[in-house]
Parts: structure tokens; sequence; C-alpha cells
């Protein structure tokens, strides 16, 4: 894959965006953002205990707002390609020492950190800085809705 990753794109052709999953705690749902992903074989899951690994570690580095969540870890371990996925939760969920609800998490995996920083980190920045993006997407009852959402924002903006 070249390193113009388009979010949307990888999100479609991974068909990982999945709604209203319900997860018990943080680890499960890293767990679901996750599964899209290793049931495309982009990555498998040793990349998934990599990021609890990284969690017990550093804490959860990986909130960027309130209610949005994006688990990822070094790509050492268990990614075999570049993807993401995007699931919302019906109920939030709070990671240990953190008191912010998170019920979207994003996940990313990146073959090369690039990607990571170059191409899919100012995509996500363009949709989940506008408050308003971030209730759609938390409302949203289908990906299809989560797609429209995506779709209304300039993901080119700080590229």
């Amino acid at each position: 894959m070249s390193n113009k990753v388009d979010l949307l794109e990888n999100l479609i052709k991974n068909d990982s965006i999945k709604v209203g999953l319900s997860a018990s705690d943080y680890k499960e749902a890293i767990k679901l953002s996750m599964q899209p992903l290793i049931d495309k074989k982009v990555i498998d899951e040793n990349y998934y205990l990599s990021i609890l690994e990284s969690l017990k570690n550093y804490g959860p580095y990986f909130i960027i707002a309130d209610h949005v969540a994006m688990p990822h870890a070094q790509n050492e371990v268990g990614v075999f390609d570049n993807g993401f996925s995007l699931i919302t939760l019906e109920k939030e969920i709070y990671f240990e020492g953190d008191n912010r609800p998170i019920d979207i998490l994003i996940g990313l995996a990146s073959a090369s950190s690039d990607i990571h920083v170059g191409v899919a980190l100012p995509q996500i920045v363009s949709i989940f800085e506008n408050e308003e993006n971030i209730e759609k997407i938390r409302k949203a009852k289908s990906k299809e809705e989560v797609i429209n959402v995506i779709k209304s924002v300039d993901l080119k903006k700080y590229l």
C-alpha cells in the first residue's frame, strides 16, 4: 500500500465500521475495535495484546477527545498491512485512571510509522476535532450514517 492511505476507503475495504456494539470494559472495547482488522488479516491477536501492554505501561495515551479513543501500539508485532476500524458502543466505557467517557474507538494499525503520522492522524483529527461530528457518529445507527459523516468532512484539511 502506498502512503496515500485514505481513511474512508480503508474502512470500507475492510468492512471495519461497526455501530452500537456492547462492551463490558475497556479491554473488550479495544478487542471489538481490533476484531474487524483481525478478521481481514490486517493484524493478528498479538497486536491487540501489544496495545494492552502499552496501555499498562503508559496509561490511556490514545484518548484523543471526550468519547473518542484511538487504540494503537508500535507496529513491531502482528501488523501485516495498514488498517483502520471505527466502532461505536451503546454504553460508554472508561479506561483505568481516566474519567473521560469513551464510546467511539478508532482502531489503527499501520505497517509503517509515516502512514500513522503523515496520513491517518491528520484525517482522524479533521473528523474528530469537531464536536458535532463526534455527536453524529455517537448517534449513528448504521455504518452508512458514519460513512456520510466522514464524507462530509474535508479529510485533506491537514494533509
